[in-house]
């Protein structure tokens, strides 16, 4: 039985990647999907998880204090919403109150990180196995086994959070801010010198490709880490723009090779921010 785990944020990534590999070991037959690492290379964000939210059962929403209201975790919970009736939905709460949720999350009755709350989600993954599923007593006892495991990598992951520095969490949105700059410059430089010399501003290709990769690389993080819709607005604005005079000089065998990654981030951008315009609030 398929499980689909929504994460938005790093903090929410290594909590869903920690259940991810622990709702197995006390439930075999569960199988969880954790995006993107599920995703094959090259493929469209949109699709595959379309598909994956279609064929899951159980959807578990990890909610934290920076992703409420992220886009991307929207557009799964919304997703989950229109197929409650054969899929169950769990949201988790992971240092917020469940009076913190808003937009399609406060349908769903979320429940606080503890004991008793994560035992009634294997409970109800149990419960969706019909003839497949164990014993009762089989599910207390394999739950008492692996409780420990699954609190103290979860309060890890939370207690690393509270120590991190606040140039820590600033520094991916800096390093977003510098890449944008570095874009923006390249057409002003690219206009002037098209209008004094009739040529475009020649980029030399090493240098466009390390810009590339690194752009794509961020734009990939911006779609799990960011809720500022405005931002993500911003972003896609400039992306298929910035791409294309960057790729200008490329040679052909670095087109072909990057040309996937920058189509399937496009298309992500593009579908986001569709499904959560249209997310009634």
């Amino acid at each position: 039985m398929k499980i689909f785990i929504s994460w938005s944020g790093d903090k929410s990534k290594e909590i869903a990647s920690v259940f991810k590999d622990w709702i197995p070991a006390v439930i075999q037959a569960a199988k969880p999907y954790f995006s993107p690492n599920d995703i094959d290379k090259g493929a469209r964000w949109s699709n595959e998880i379309a598909k994956e939210l279609e064929a899951s059962r159980i959807g578990i929403i990890c909610l934290t204090d920076d992703n409420l209201k992220a886009p991307w975790l929207m557009f799964e919970a919304g997703a989950l919403s229109k197929s409650m009736e054969k899929t169950r939905v769990c949201p988790i709460l992971f240092g917020v109150e469940p009076t913190d949720l808003a937009g399609p999350l406060v349908q769903f009755q979320a429940a606080p990180f503890s004991k008793d709350e994560i035992h009634k989600v294997i409970k109800t993954i149990n419960s969706q196995l019909g003839e497949a599923s164990l014993e009762s007593t089989v599910v207390d006892s394999v739950f008492e086994k692996w409780w420990p495991d699954l609190e103290e990598k979860v309060n890890k992951t939370l207690n690393k959070d509270r120590n991190r520095s606040g140039s820590e969490l600033r520094s991916d949105r800096e390093l977003l801010e510098e890449v944008l700059k570095i874009s923006r410059t390249l057409y002003v430089r690219d206009r002037e010198v098209s209008a004094t010399r009739g040529s475009r501003f020649p980029i030399p290709s090493r240098i466009s490709i390390e810009i590339i990769e690194r752009y794509m690389n961020l734009v990939t993080e911006i779609l799990k880490r960011y809720s500022d819709t405005d931002f993500l607005l911003l972003v896609s604005e400039h992306f298929n723009q910035s791409m294309k005079l960057l790729f200008r000089n490329l040679p052909e065998e670095a087109v072909d090779r990057l040309s996937p990654q920058w189509e399937s981030l496009s298309g992500s951008l593009e579908a986001v921010i569709k499904e959560y315009e249209e997310i009634p609030f």
